[in-house]
Order: C-alpha cells, then sequence, then structure tokens
C-alpha cells in the first residue's frame, strides 16, 4: 500500500505543468462514450439473435453505465499522471451529467439524475486513483515530458 499514489505534491508552475488537464478529461469521455456504445451494439445483436419476447436490460444498461463511467475516468487518470481523484472525478460527473441531458432530451425516463451523477462522481474519483497508479501511465508520462 505504500507504493499507491494518491496526491502528488509539486510546484505549480513547472515546465509543462498545468492545475487541470482539459485533454485528459476529453480522453476520458471518448473511452467512456465507446466502451457505452460498444456494449450496446452487443445488447442489440442479442436482441436480433435471439427471439425471446420480452427484454429487460434495465439492470444491464445501469451497469453498463457506471462500468463506462469508471473506465472512462481511469483512461484520465492515466492520461493525466497528476491528480487523478480530479480528472476522474470530474470525468465522471461530466459523464453523468451528459447521459442526464440526453436522456431528458429523448424523453427517456430517468430514475434519479442527481443520484446518477454522483454514484458516476465517486465512481469517477476512484477511476482516477487507479488510472494515475497504473505502471504504464508513469512511464508514458515520464517519456512525454523527456522531450519538452
Amino acid at each position: 500500500m505504500s507504493k499507491l499514489t494518491f496526491v502528488r505534491w509539486n510546484k505549480y508552475g513547472g515546465p509543462g505543468e498545468k492545475m487541470f488537464k482539459k485533454g485528459a478529461v476529453g480522453a476520458g469521455l471518448v473511452r467512456g462514450f465507446s466502451v457505452m456504445l460498444a456494449v450496446f451494439f452487443m445488447l442489440g445483436f442479442v436482441v436480433a439473435v435471439t427471439s425471446q419476447p420480452v427484454y429487460n436490460f434495465s439492470t444491464a444498461i445501469l451497469v453498463t453505465f457506471l462500468a463506462a463511467a469508471m473506465l472512462g475516468a481511469i483512461k484520465a487518470g492515466a492520461v493525466a499522471g497528476i491528480r487523478g481523484w480530479q480528472h476522474g472525478g470530474m470525468t465522471g460527473v461530466i459523464f453523468g451529467m451528459l447521459l442526464a441531458l440526453m436522456g431528458f432530451a429523448l424523453g427517456l425516463p430517468i430514475f434519479d439524475p442527481v443520484l446518477i451523477t454522483a454514484a458516476m462522481g465517486a465512481l469517477g474519483i476512484i477511476g482516477g486513483i487507479i488510472g494515475v497508479n497504473l505502471p504504464r501511465s508513469k512511464r508514458r508520462l515520464l517519456r512525454r515530458n523527456a522531450f519538452m
């Protein structure tokens, strides 16, 4: 447990250092929506191939939303390399708000948008911490900063 990094303290204003990396959150959102879209295509394939009369995917869709938010936050933390909780949490909250807005725009029944957004934010914080602590992300960050 001594090798995990929850917060890395360093001086702001160093070479290439930014307080918040928008590109990391964008990469996390792209990863989250890509995972969600892939799972929905698989669910659509199941509906097209099988001949069951009734499908109830509400639990599967909720789990897909939460897993996609967490995987997107892992990507955001890995790309950012620092403050994974901040980048992952922001990715989760933005992901939840976008899903709630899309649901309202399409007229879909949404269980509780505030609760879902808060859950995605909490999973995003956990995912961001995991993403920062991935060994490959640290090497990639060090190699990228060596050329700048």
